[in-house]
């Protein structure tokens, strides 16, 4: 039988690993999980758009596990992206910037069920806003 101080000291213990996996998961992302994500620069050529994605969520490595419902592609070249963080774009808040200028994406919605993950792509024209550390974006927050 656990003692209310054991249960309090166990129940302290398991806040501050909660915590802990928290602030690593938020504070995680990197570039080059991004660049894995979201670039495809020169883009991957495929019969169309649907193959694009269905070629690039696997490559990818994106549906591992379960299908991921949506996921972008940005066919514009890393630097160009990368200063989004810079002079290519214009800060929205905190940490979020809003790219200058329109980018070449391919958005990919998921069609099926795990293991059989199939997508449609739908091409499109936009300005991203992005998360940034360290003057280089490590989440895609949106397409404007």
């Amino acid at each position: 039988m656990i003692t209310t101080k054991g249960s309090c000291w166990l129940l302290l213990r398991l806040t501050v690993l909660l915590v802990a996996v928290l602030v690593q998961s938020s504070e995680g992302a990197t570039y080059r999980d991004f660049a894995n994500r979201h670039i495809d620069y020169p883009k991957t050529r495929a019969n169309n758009n649907n193959a694009y994605c269905n070629l690039m969520m696997t490559r990818r490595g994106l549906n591992r596990g379960s299908c991921k419902p949506t996921n972008t592609f940005i066919n514009g070249s890393p630097r160009t992206i990368q200063a989004i963080c810079g002079t290519g774009g214009t800060r929205y808040r905190g940490n979020l910037y809003d790219s200058r200028s329109r980018f070449r994406v391919i958005v990919c919605r998921s069609t099926g069920r795990f293991p059989n993950c199939n997508y449609r792509g739908r091409p499109q024209s936009k300005r991203v806003r992005v998360g940034c550390t360290n003057r280089l974006p490590v989440h895609l927050d949106r397409l404007l």
